[in-house]
Formats: C-alpha cells, structure tokens, sequence
C-alpha cells in the first residue's frame, strides 16, 4: 500500500477531536492478536495498522504532548480471555493501582471482573451476528429470494466508509449478509494457495466457502484505500468461489 488506509487517516482527526472535549485520558491499545477464532489456520495476527498504529498517533499527535493528555497504548493480545486479562490487570495495575495518586485506586479483582463481563459480552454479540444471518438465510429461503454476502473488514460497517453499499444492494430486493454472519457455518478447504495468518481473512476465506455451497447467495467482497493484504485476499476468495 503506498500509504496508510483511511480508517488509519481519521484515527489522527478523532483523537484531536478528543483532546479538543476536554478529555485527559485515551486509551488506545496495539492489538497484534486477535482473537483465535480459527485453529487450524496458520496464526490469528490483526493488521499492521491495528497492531501498531497507537504508535504512529503518540508520535505525530503533538495536541498529547501540549494538552498533557495521557496517552495509554500498551501492546495487548486479545488471544483469549486469560491472555487479555492478566495483559490488562498488568498495564491497569501499573496505571492506577493503589500506588497511584487517584482517588479511587483500581485493584486486581475489578480489573478481572469487568474484563470477564466484556469477555462474555463480546461473545454474547458475536452469537447475534451469527444468529442474525442464520434467520436471514431461513428467510432467503422461505422467500425464494437471493442473498449477498458483503464481506470487508470491520470498518466497513461504518457508513463513512461503506459509501451506502448496503443499502444499494438491498434496495434491489437482495438480502445483504456480513461475512461474519455466515462464517461460522463453513471452513475453508485446506490447504489454501496463500499463507492464511491474519484473522478477518480466516473468517473471508470461510464465509466464500459457505458461499458456494449454496445457489441463492453470492459474495462481493469490499477492498478499500489499496490495502497490501487485500491483494492475496482478492485472489483466494476468486479462487476458492470459481474452484
């Protein structure tokens, strides 16, 4: 990619925006792994910009430095819940533990609990993602209709972003499904003609593969900003929908 991606690009734009509220607090972590959600795929990495950008924001932001803003961007794993949360007890604890000068002194067992309540909720909202396209597909074919499975990268469900796309396709009469919403009914064919390592691709390669298995939903696959990894993605989701 010759430069950074847009999500990146407004990164800088809404932390400003933050500093100019007032607030002297961010947290914006580095989050390198995401969660495993594919075991038999070669690794689980985010994207370079999700694994490190925090950096780039601390660095070129000078409003941190002149608002005296504390700018909190530990590197976290969000491998699974253990590794998250002793990852967060850890920078927390150091943060604002009970050697900090703050009123209301964080301690280990807040720490962990309120990581556990996230943990649960966050896959709490995946099963409703996933629940979601199951009733979708159920209505496709009670309806005799056709689905679309518009898949992308998490940003892609910012309007900002998507430019309306949805909302087209629907207008048409077409039902549109997120590759997320889908992925879990299906895995990939191994052995891939890529090396499949980074997280929302697993879930591409997977939601392709439930794709073609089924005459009433097609894919059309979102590439935004000219992403490098976009460029392997691309192939593999054509090769594994025309195999």
């Amino acid at each position: 990619s010759e430069s950074e991606c847009y999500p990146a690009k407004i990164a800088h734009g809404h932390v400003s925006w933050l500093i100019r509220k007032g607030l002297k607090f961010i947290f914006y972590p580095c989050i390198p792994y995401e969660r495993n959600e594919t075991p038999n795929a070669g690794n689980h990495y985010n994207c370079p910009m999700v694994t490190s950008y925090a950096e780039n924001i601390k660095n070129n932001v000078e409003e941190l430095v002149t608002e005296h803003v504390n700018f909190m961007n530990p590197f976290l794993a969000f491998t699974n819940e253990e590794i998250l949360t002793n990852a967060l007890i850890r920078e927390f604890l150091n943060a604002f533990g009970p050697h900090a000068k703050t009123e209301h002194p964080m301690t280990r067992e807040e720490i962990a609990k309120a990581a556990h309540a996230a943990w649960l909720e966050l896959e709490a909202s995946r099963r409703d993602i996933e629940k979601k396209g199951e009733e979708t597909l159920e209505w496709i074919k009670e309806h005799h209709g056709h689905g679309i499975v518009l898949a992308g990268r998490p940003y892609h469900v910012d309007p900002e972003i998507h430019h309306g796309i949805p909302e087209l396709i629907t207008s048409y009469g077409f039902a549109v499904l997120t590759e997320d919403s889908v992925s879990h009914l299906s895995d990939a064919e191994r052995p891939l003609v890529v090396t499949d390592q980074w997280m929302y691709h697993s879930r591409l390669y997977r939601a392709a593969t439930f794709v073609k298995s089924r005459k009433d939903l097609d894919l059309i696959q979102l590439n935004s900003f000219g992403c490098g990894l976009d460029a392997v993605t691309t192939d593999q989701v054509s090769e594994i929908l025309t195999k």
